[in-house]
């Protein structure tokens, strides 16, 4: 099997998101020394079936624009709060609202990457199939 251009992106998104995501949950939750527990078994087992599933459904994604912008408005946000935080302004009204806006670039990622998953990748799946039993049909 060749490797293609198209590819590329479910490389990488293979090898990189789950370690990233685990050193996020790591430090999101503070349990770099955390033991006796099979917490960060599962947690890395949790992390490394959502990277999979996202390479493996990355081929379908034809146009990057939209997810791309939507996980750089995340991380933007991931950092406002941080700062946010560091700084003594976690409860007011502007720390509500970057929360928000990370809510909502979390939804608008997972609509764009869907849509495309749908319209690259089911429906044509569909209307392959649709041909086949067309085909079938017409040889009885």
């Amino acid at each position: 099997m060749r490797f293609s251009r198209s590819d590329w992106p479910g490389i990488v998104i293979a090898l990189l998101a789950g370690p990233l995501l685990m050193l996020l949950f790591l430090a999101a939750s503070e349990t770099w020394g955390h033991k006796g527990t099979p917490l960060l078994g599962f947690m890395a087992g949790n992390l490394g079936l959502a990277a999979g599933l996202a390479a493996l459904f990355s081929r379908f994604i034809l146009k990057w624009d939209i997810p791309l912008s939507a996980i750089l408005a995340i991380l933007a946000v991931v950092g406002a709060v941080k700062w946010l935080q560091v700084s003594g302004n976690d409860g007011t009204k502007l720390a509500t609202g970057v929360k928000w806006a990370g809510v909502v670039a979390f939804v608008v990622l997972n609509v764009a990457v869907l849509w495309q998953l749908v319209n690259n990748g089911l429906a044509p799946l569909l209307d392959r199939f649709d041909e086949w039993r067309a085909r079938q049909a017409a040889e009885r």
